[in-house]
């Protein structure tokens, strides 16, 4: 998930910096379906005490700002690898002064979800355990649609 214009970002950054809570519209697909493309975020200032694996991250990557989920939290060399909740394979290594806040919500259908709480974190962890098999599944799909034949009823 990341950000449409750097104008947001220096702007969401900036109020993140002097602790203040934002709120922004998500675009991506690479978190679906914890955060849709188009939903609203709200992110607190990160505190490195916070750094739970399963927990939402709001970080600089490049040009732009990104949404993922800790996966691994290396604390000695001050390190969080970070995977999108869609993908299948990869992820990144990022120094935790790279990440500048914490989800903490979304509003979905004009209600609020946690996304910081202990089951949610719980829920991202096994949904990152469960990546070989939806991997297995999606590499199964991929397979059996290229072989199906194409059928036309006229």
């Amino acid at each position: 998930m990341s950000l449409p214009a750097p104008e947001s970002r220096e702007i969401i950054e900036a109020l993140l910096r002097q602790r203040t809570r934002v709120a922004f519209r998500a675009h991506g697909p690479s978190m679906n379906p914890t955060i849709r493309d188009g939903e609203t975020v709200f992110v607190r200032p990160a505190d490195a005490n916070a750094f739970h694996i399963g927990s939402v991250v709001l970080y600089r990557t490049a040009d732009r700002l990104a949404l993922h989920r800790i996966v691994f939290n290396d604390k000695q060399t001050k390190r969080l690898f970070l995977v999108g909740d869609a993908s299948i394979a990869g992820g990144e290594w990022i120094p935790t002064a790279d990440v500048i806040g914490l989800a903490e919500g979304l509003r979905r259908n004009d209600a609020v979800r946690r996304l910081d709480a202990f089951g949610h974190r719980l829920v991202g962890r096994l949904r990152f355990a469960l990546r070989p098999l939806r991997r297995a599944l999606w590499n199964y799909r991929q397979t059996h649609h290229a072989q199906t034949p194409a059928r036309w009823d006229s």
